[in-house]
């Protein structure tokens, strides 16, 4: 069995990838070696892999991510959300997927509603369409073939439980869990 090396200034950066590492791991090897600390998993890792390489990163916002000119930004601000749901009513920007608004998409589409991608992305893009064309995206939504959706990089769990379960079609979830936990070198318990 392979064994997790300690996260040092002397690891390779290359060994440094193979592993699964902890975010407050990252945390403290940032803090230890002078480098920011704040941001996602995804930003840290990305951090200590071009100190670990000698590269140096762009400077980042607190986010995480490249900073831009605030020219660049979109300085809409949230439009308030009404308190009663009609279809006529216009979805404005900084809107939410709230509980009042999955009352109001089950009041039209049912109780098996679930605010999917495609209603999401409509929700957010906030442009002042109705929310009749809201509930008629849903349903075209529920017509296409589904197809899975791109998980993030920084859900690593999940991520490696599609790709096991995907490339071990006959596999229990027990041993996809077990390969999880080899994989970050870690016992569980």
């Amino acid at each position: 069995m392979l064994v997790r090396p300690v996260l040092s200034h002397s690891l390779a950066a290359a060994e440094f990838r193979r592993w699964y590492w902890l975010k407050s791991e990252l945390i403290a090897f940032c803090r230890d070696h002078g480098l920011p600390s704040s941001g996602a998993k995804t930003a840290l890792t990305a951090r200590i892999d071009a100190h670990l390489a000698g590269r140096r990163m762009r400077r980042t916002s607190r986010t995480g991510r490249a900073t831009t000119r605030p020219a660049d930004r979109d300085h809409r601000r949230a439009a308030p959300m009404p308190t009663i749901f009609r279809p006529e009513t216009r979805v404005g920007p900084g809107w939410r997927c709230t509980r009042a608004l999955r009352g109001f998409f089950e009041a039209q589409v049912g109780k098996g509603f679930r605010f999917n991608g495609a209603l999401r992305a409509f929700i957010a893009a906030g442009d002042g369409r109705s929310l009749a064309t809201a509930v008629a995206v849903y349903r075209r939504s529920l017509e296409t073939p589904h197809r899975p959706s791109r998980i993030a990089p920084q859900f690593e769990y999940n991520r490696f439980m599609r790709e096991f379960h995907a490339r071990h079609p006959g596999r229990s979830h027990a041993d996809a869990v077990a390969a999880w936990w080899r994989k970050r070198g870690q016992r569980r318990g």
